[in-house]
């Protein structure tokens, strides 16, 4: 399958603009389809810059969508090599973050905290940068959101005219962070139904954090079918509807994986579950797998790649009955 998308410049800086698909302050937005948009567009800008003469704003645009994969896998907390996401040599990927942190001094502050530190109290988990403001909360009850010099995440709440009080709590990503501030939101409100949704989903999402954190990671010393058993066991023990959600979409992108190797490898989606003896494979459990694929497709993938990844799954079998002898 081909590596560019065919997309011109024209499209891309009138589609290509983070704010279009990222959206960092709702968690309910599917990291999956944000992360592989941003990738995906990110290369396809790429190798436009590299095929020849293009305007300076396709250079900025490439800059931008560079400084939003770190600032992605920071948000999300995954494992992010330049080189391995993106094919760009990690040096070379370094400067067009720096490229574009030189412009912006929003973006700029950001990074510094992630990195060097040069303009916080390094290592100091009361010294906040404020991020943003919830603005889904009700009954006047103000949620802020920042990053500490430890380089979490927090969050604060208030109400009225109240100075926002930080809660003393810090967390690896923003997610996290949220549902937590979602959950001391339902406490304040006297809602205790919410209260236990939000805290169910932030147990539930720590399960999904790990398998965010390797994201881009090939399936190592695991069979993918052994991963697919056991994120789709995880997913069986979700109870809220955010846990719900997330683990579907790990366990659909698992089973993208699965088809996908299965057309590589010119077999049926059964006979490569078969390969691992995880699962009694029948052609009920093989449509299954290949019909998640299909909805990884459906919702996660950048809607310019969806025809061609459909066309893939089209190509793979999942199951072919044997014959008695």
């Amino acid at each position: 399958m081909s590596e560019s998308t065919g997309c011109t410049a024209d499209w891309h800086l009138e589609h290509s603009a983070p704010d279009r698909f990222l959206g960092y302050l709702d968690p309910n937005r599917p990291f999956a389809r944000q992360i592989n948009t941003l990738a995906g567009r990110f290369r396809d800008v790429q190798a436009l810059c590299e095929a020849g003469t293009h305007p300076p704003e396709l250079t900025r645009l490439r800059n931008a969508l560079a400084f939003h994969l770190v600032k992605m896998s920071r948000w999300w907390r995954f494992d992010f090599c330049p080189r391995g996401v993106t094919g760009v040599h990690n040096p070379l990927f370094l400067t067009y973050v720096k490229a574009h942190t030189g412009r912006s001094a929003d973006d700029e502050t950001l990074f510094d905290l992630f990195t060097l530190q040069r303009h916080m109290h390094a290592g100091d988990g009361g010294h906040i940068l404020v991020l943003g403001r919830d603005t889904t909360t009700t009954q006047g009850i103000c949620i802020l959101y920042g990053v500490d010099g430890q380089r979490n995440f927090r969050f604060a709440t208030s109400s009225g005219n109240a100075e926002p009080l930080w809660n003393g709590q810090a967390y690896p990503d923003f997610a996290s962070a949220w549902l937590a501030a979602h959950a001391v939101h339902a406490l304040i409100c006297d809602d205790n139904a919410d209260m236990h949704e939000y805290e169910t989903a932030h147990r539930e999402h720590i399960w999904a954090r790990a398998w965010h954190q390797r994201h881009f990671h090939r399936s190592g010393h695991l069979p993918q079918i052994r991963l697919y058993a056991q994120a789709h066991t995880q997913l069986l023990n979700c109870h809220s509807a955010f846990g719900k959600a997330e683990m579907k979409t790990v366990v659909d992108h698992l089973a993208f994986d699965i088809t996908r190797t299965a057309f590589h490898r010119h077999m049926t989606v059964a006979d490569l579950v078969a390969e691992s003896d995880m699962l009694a494979i029948n052609l009920r459990s093989a449509n299954m797998i290949k019909q998640r694929a299909r909805a990884y497709v459906a919702t996660c993938l950048d809607p310019v790649t969806r025809p061609e990844m459909n066309t893939l799954l089209d190509r793979v079998v999942s199951y072919v009955p044997r014959r008695c002898p």
